[in-house]
C-alpha cells in the first residue's frame, strides 16, 4: 500500500509544478492512463465478480484474501498477475491494477487537486466584504480607472472561493463599466471561480457568444477570457471540449477583433505549454490580420501555447517568423506581445537561449529590447545566475529607453526569487535612482522575490517609497509591499496594521492622484487574496518552479500597457493548505499536526467592527466685537443698578451669601463629600485585568490553513494513526496518509465538489436543554 500511496503523492507533486506539457507527456508514455477506467465501472465489475478492493484491503502486505472460496496472497504494488494463476486471482489482480490506475488518472487528467483546493478555499474563506464596500463608497463617481481597480480587487479577494456575493449585491454599480472595463468585469468572474471546471459553461452561459450578431462584444470576449482563467493549465488534460469551444468561438468571431482578443487569451490559458500545432496555425492566422487588438491577444496566446518549447520544431520555425513580423508591423501592441511571446518560449532554457537573448538585446527597437529583458527572466528564472544578473544590471543603468530599464530592474526579481534576502540589498542603490522608472522596477523586483516572506529588509526598503514624489512609483510600492506581507499576521509584523490603515487613508484622500489610489486599491486585494488563504509563490513545496505562476506574474506586469492583464496575477496564487488524504481519497478527521508557536502569530486578521462616531457639541465661536459690545452693555447695567441704590428692577433686595455657610461646612456634609470623593476615585481608577499567557503551541485539524512562515513550526504527532507517506516532505499541501490500523473504523470527511451558487452553511447552535415550563 505504501508504494501505491507514494505514486499518488508523486502525481500530486507533479500537478503542483503546473507544467501541463510535461504531465501530458507522462500520460502519453503510460498508455494505460488514457483508458476509461472509472470508479463506477470498477466497483460494478468488482461487485459482480468478487469483493471490492476496500473490503479486501488488497494492498496490505502479505494479506490472505478469500475470493470464490480460494485463498490468494497479494503483494503491495505488484501490477503483474499473482503466482497462483487461478482465474479468480487473475481477476482480483486486474481489479486492483485498474483501481490504482483510476486514482492516478483522477489526479493527472481529471484534476482532482483542483477540486480539493476549491473545496478548501470555499469553506475557509475569510473575505472581509466591509473593506470592499468602503473602497466602493470612496471611489464611487470617480474615474473609470478606480471603478475598474475595485472590480479587480474583488476578484483578487475572492479568487478560487466561488463566492461572488459582492457582485450580485451591487449589479447596478457593476453595470457602470463600459467597453474594455466591461470586458475586465466579466473576465473577473473567471478569477472568482478559478478551477470550477465542471460548471464553467453554466456559469458563463449568459455572457458567452450564442451565434449571430452580438450586441455586447466586450462581455462575450470577457467571458471567453474568463473561461480560459477557469480552465487555466487544465484544458489539455481530460478537458479538450473547452479548447474546442474556444477554437470554434475564434473562428466564428469573423472580423470582430474584440471577441478575437478574448478567444485567443482563453486558448492560450487553457492550452498552455501543450504545443498544439493546429491551435498554433489558427492563432498565427489571427495574428497576421494585422489588427492591433486581435493581434496582441493572438501573440500572447502563441507565447503561452509554446511556453518553454523553443527547441521544438514548431517553435524553431515560429521564432524567425514572429521576429520578422515584429519588424514589419506598425502596431506597438503587437510588437510588444510578440517580444513577450518569444520570451515565454525560452522559459527554463538557460544557456541555450543566450544566442536569441543576445539578438533581441541588440535590436534597434526598444520594444524588442524590452522583450529581451523578459527573455532573460524566463530563461534564468530562479537560477540566480551571475551572468543574467550582470546583464540586467548593465541594461538598467545604460539603456536609453525608460521602459527597457524598468523591465531590466523588475526582472531581477524573477532571477533571484530563490534568494529573497539578497534582493533588497541588490536593488538598494537602484531604489534611490533619479529615474522614477528605475525606482518602480526596484519596487517590483522586491515584491516578486520576497512575496509572502515578510522580510524586514524588504519592508524597510519599500516603506519610504510609499511617499515617493511620483505617483506610479507609489503605486508600485503599495502593490509590492502587499505582496511581501501576504498572510503575515499583525502579531508577527506590527507594520501590517499600519499599512492597512495607510491603504484606506490613501483611497479616501481626495487629493491623491488616481494612479496612486489604483495601487492602494489593488494592494488591498493582494494582501487579502483568495479569502486570505493564498500566497504568491513561484516554486512548489517540493522546490520545483511553478510554470503557471511565473507566467502569470510576467503577464500581470503588462498591466502597465493593458489593464485587463491585472487578472493574470491570479495564476500565481498558491493555496496555503494542509489536506491529508487516505487511500480512498477521503480526509481522515483524526489526522492532526502540532504547531509549536503561538496561535496569534499565524492568525487571520481581526475584522474590526464599525464604530459609530459620537456627535460632539460644537462650541459657538464668539467674535471680539461681540464680546466688547456685551461688556459695554454689562457696564451700563451696573451703573443703572448703582443709581437705584443697589435695588434690583424687580424691587427685591439682592441676596448675599451667608458668612456661616461659606466659612465651614457641616460635619455631615464633609463626611458625604469624603465618601463621594472616594467613590469617584474608585470609579476613575481603570481596572487592571491580568492578561493570560498565550499557549506556546496549538493543534491543527484536517484540513487546515498552514502559511509558508508557519511550516517550520509544524510537527507530526507520534501517537496518531495516519502517517504521511513522504517522511522527508514537509507536512503541507496535499499529503497522502498511510493508515497504520486499516481494520479499525475511523471518521472521514468526503471531498465534495462545490456546487454553483452554493453558500456556506451557518454553524449549528450549541447544545441546550428546553422544557415547556421555561416559557
Amino acid at each position: 500500500m505504501e508504494q501505491s500511496l507514494l505514486a499518488c503523492q508523486i502525481c500530486f507533486d507533479m500537478q503542483e509544478t503546473e507544467n501541463q506539457g510535461f504531465i501530458l507527456e507522462v500520460v502519453k508514455a503510460f498508455p494505460a492512463l488514457g483508458g476509461t477506467f472509472s470508479n463506477e465501472a470498477t466497483s460494478s465489475s468488482a461487485a459482480a465478480s468478487s469483493p471490492t478492493p476496500t473490503e479486501m484491503n488488497e494492498e496490505k502486505s502479505g494479506e490472505n484474501m478469500e475470493v470464490d472460496g480460494s485463498s490468494v496472497t497479494t503483494t503491495p504494488v505488484s501490477t503483474t498477475m499473482p503466482t497462483a494463476g487461478s482465474p479468480s486471482a487473475m481477476r482480483v489482480s486486474s481489479i486492483i491494477y485498474q483501481t490504482r490506475l483510476d486514482k492516478l488518472r483522477k489526479i493527472l487528467i481529471e484534476g482532482f487537486d483542483v477540486d480539493l483546493y476549491l473545496n478548501f478555499l470555499f469553506h475557509h474563506s475569510h473575505t472581509d466584504l466591509s473593506i470592499l464596500r468602503a473602497i466602493k463608497t470612496a471611489t464611487e463617481g470617480r474615474t473609470a480607472i478606480l471603478h475598474n481597480s475595485t472590480v479587480v480587487t474583488h476578484a483578487y479577494m475572492s479568487s478560487g472561493t466561488t463566492v461572488d456575493t459582492f457582485l450580485r449585491e451591487d449589479l447596478e454599480w457593476l453595470s457602470k463599466a463600459n467597453n474594455w472595463a466591461k470586458f475586465t468585469a466579466v473576465a473577473s468572474i473567471g478569477v472568482v471561480h478559478k478551477g470550477h471546471v465542471h460548471e464553467s459553461m453554466s456559469l458563463l452561459q449568459p455572457y458567452l457568444p450564442r451565434g449571430g450578431i452580438s450586441s455586447s462584444p466586450y462581455s462575450e470576449s470577457g467571458a471567453l477570457y474568463a473561461l480560459g482563467l477557469i480552465h487555466f493549465n487544465k484544458g489539455g488534460s481530460g478537458d479538450s471540449a473547452t479548447i474546442s469551444y474556444l477554437s470554434e468561438a475564434l473562428r466564428n468571431a469573423g472580423t470582430n477583433e474584440v471577441v478575437q482578443h478574448g478567444a485567443c487569451l482563453g486558448i492560450g490559458l487553457a492550452a498552455m505549454a501543450t504545443g498544439h500545432e493546429v491551435l498554433f496555425e489558427e492563432l498565427k492566422g489571427t495574428l497576421f490580420t494585422d489588427s492591433a487588438v486581435a493581434g496582441e491577444g493572438a501573440a500572447l496566446a502563441i507565447g503561452m501555447l509554446l511556453l518553454g518549447l523553443s527547441d521544438s520544431p514548431i517553435a524553431q520555425g515560429a521564432i524567425a517568423d514572429l521576429l520578422n513580423y515584429a519588424h514589419d508591423t506598425s502596431h506597438e501592441k503587437i510588437i510588444r506581445a510578440l517580444a513577450l511571446a518569444i520570451a515565454l518560449m525560452v522559459y527554463g532554457k538557460e544557456e541555450s537561449a543566450d544566442s536569441l537573448i543576445e539578438q533581441l538585446s541588440r535590436d534597434r527597437d526598444p520594444i524588442i529590447r524590452y522583450g529581451a529583458m523578459y527573455a532573460v527572466a524566463m530563461a534564468y528564472c530562479g537560477t540566480g545566475d551571475n551572468g543574467a544578473v550582470r546583464r540586467l544590471l548593465h541594461v538598467a543603468v545604460s539603456d536609453v529607453n525608460d521602459d527597457v530599464r524598468r523591465a531590466a530592474v523588475t526582472c531581477l526579481g524573477f532571477v533571484m526569487f530563490r534568494s529573497p534576502e539578497v534582493v533588497p540589498r541588490l536593488v538598494q542603490l537602484l531604489a534611490e535612482s533619479f529615474n522614477p522608472h528605475v525606482r518602480y522596477g526596484a519596487c517590483m523586483a522586491i515584491g516578486l522575490a520576497c512575496a509572502g516572506t515578510g522580510l524586514k529588509d524588504a519592508i524597510d526598503q519599500l516603506q519610504p517609497m510609499l511617499e515617493d514624489q511620483m505617483d506610479f512609483v507609489r503605486q508600485g510600492a503599495f502593490m509590492s509591499l502587499a505582496l511581501v506581507i501576504m498572510q503575515i499576521s499583525e502579531a508577527k509584523a506590527p507594520v501590517v496594521k499600519k499599512f492597512r490603515e495607510q491603504i484606506m487613508s490613501v483611497i479616501t484622500d481626495k487629493h491623491q492622484p488616481p494612479m496612486a489610489k489604483c495601487g492602494a486599491i489593488l494592494a488591498a486585494g493582494i494582501i487579502d487574496a483568495g479569502g486570505r488563504n493564498v500566497v504568491v509563490s513561484m516554486q512548489s513545496r517540493g522546490g520545483f518552479m511553478k510554470m503557471g505562476s511565473v507566467v502569470g506574474l510576467a503577464l500581470w506586469l503588462q498591466y502597465w500597457y493593458w489593464y485587463p492583464c491585472m487578472l493574470f496575477l491570479s495564476l500565481s496564487f498558491s493555496p496555503t493548505a494542509l489536506i491529508g488524504l487516505n487511500n480512498d481519497f477521503d480526509m481522515p478527521q483524526g489526522f492532526t499536526v502540532r504547531c509549536n508557536a503561538a496561535e496569534s502569530m499565524f492568525a487571520y486578521p481581526k475584522v474590526e467592527e464599525k464604530k459609530e462616531d459620537k456627535k460632539e457639541k460644537v462650541v459657538t465661536a464668539v467674535l471680539s466685537t461681540t464680546a466688547r459690545a456685551k461688556a459695554r452693555e454689562a457696564k451700563k447695567e451696573a451703573r443703572k443698578h448703582g443709581r437705584h441704590g443697589g435695588v434690583l428692577e424687580s424691587g427685591s433686595a439682592p441676596t448675599s451669601p451667608s458668612p456661616d455657610k461659606d466659612k465651614e461646612p457641616t460635619r455631615a456634609n464633609s463626611i458625604a463629600s469624603t465618601d463621594d470623593a472616594e467613590k469617584m476615585d474608585v470609579e476613575d481608577t481603570p481596572r487592571v485585568f491580568k492578561k493570560e499567557k498565550e499557549p506556546g503551541s496549538f493543534t491543527l485539524t484536517n484540513p487546515a490553513r498552514v502559511i509558508p512562515s508557519q511550516v517550520r513550526y509544524i510537527s507530526l504527532l507520534s501517537s496518531q494513526r495516519n502517517v504521511p507517506v513522504g517522511k522527508k516532505r514537509p507536512p503541507t499541501g496535499i499529503v497522502m496518509l498511510q493508515d497504520t490500523d486499516p481494520e479499525a473504523h475511523q471518521d472521514v470527511t468526503k471531498v465534495e465538489r462545490v456546487a454553483l451558487g452554493q453558500d456556506e452553511e451557518a454553524d449549528p447552535p450549541q447544545p441546550f436543554e428546553w422544557s415547556p415550563e421555561s416559557n
